[in-house]
């Protein structure tokens, strides 16, 4: 016969359940900060990709990237030009405009009514300022369009030699000479001055410091030292300009 009694066994105790490490307390604040960490290594990542794209195309410069080495706004605006360069309008104007430009450039020459117009009727309020930055490799009569022009501007004609050009189009040799008999140059100055190297420099230093200030297309206007690149519609840069002024 089979015993009735209830035999005892004798059974472990129950073990109380062990928690995994990222279930704790410590595991939990570890997660967070790993995942605050990848947000932080991504988004810094980005912009970091973003700032060398930038600086690749010319749309940032190291000046503006780490500031302006305690330049003013003024100071920024006066470094854009100097005083051999032709300009247009009052030298005390509180809107300031730089154009590096290109006499070959298509887009320049598209854009020659809009900055005509603005001359017309912003000319007394403004101070234009042209700059050169030919862009020879594929613009190749665009320098010497260049020096014509700043041989037309030591006889005090660079803006009617800047017109002719971009209305006509023909940067030869032969056309350049033609237009400064149009325009009333002293031909053998002319003639003798679009031969020489003496505006070389000049031209030079326009491309350099054009680059230096991020140019890496034509035309780029500065306002008041704001870089604006490409062609402008007439509204668009009349909205810039009453903005500059009423500043």
């Amino acid at each position: 016969m089979y015993s009735q009694d209830r035999q005892d066994f004798n059974l472990p105790p129950a073990r109380a359940a062990v928690k995994k490490w990222h279930q704790s307390f410590w595991g939990r604040a570890i997660i967070a900060f790993l995942a605050v960490f990848f947000t932080l290594f991504v988004a810094l990542a980005i912009y970091v990709g973003q700032v060398v794209i930038l600086l690749r195309a010319g749309e940032l410069t190291t000046d503006q990237l780490f500031g302006q080495s305690g330049q003013t706004a003024a100071e920024r605006v006066k470094s854009l030009y100097g005083p051999n360069d032709p300009y247009f309008g009052k030298k005390d104007a509180k809107a300031v405009i730089v154009e590096f430009g290109d006499f070959e450039c298509p887009a320049c020459q598209a854009e020659y009514p809009v900055v005509k117009e603005i001359l017309k009727n912003y000319g007394d309020k403004i101070l234009f300022v042209f700059r050169d930055f030919p862009l020879i490799a594929s613009h190749p009569n665009s320098l010497l369009a260049a020096v014509a022009g700043h041989c037309a501007w030591e006889q005090g004609k660079f803006w009617e030699m800047h017109d002719k050009i971009f209305e006509i189009k023909d940067l030869s040799a032969a056309a350049l000479q033609t237009y400064g008999r149009q325009i009333g140059l002293n031909p053998s100055q002319f003639s003798a001055c679009l031969r020489s190297d003496k505006y070389l420099k000049e031209i030079e230093t326009d491309l350099n410091e054009g680059y230096s200030a991020g140019v890496r297309a034509t035309p780029t206007f500065f306002v008041n030292g704001v870089k604006v690149a490409g062609a402008l519609d007439l509204m668009t840069f009349e909205k810039i300009i009453i903005e500059a002024l009423s500043r």
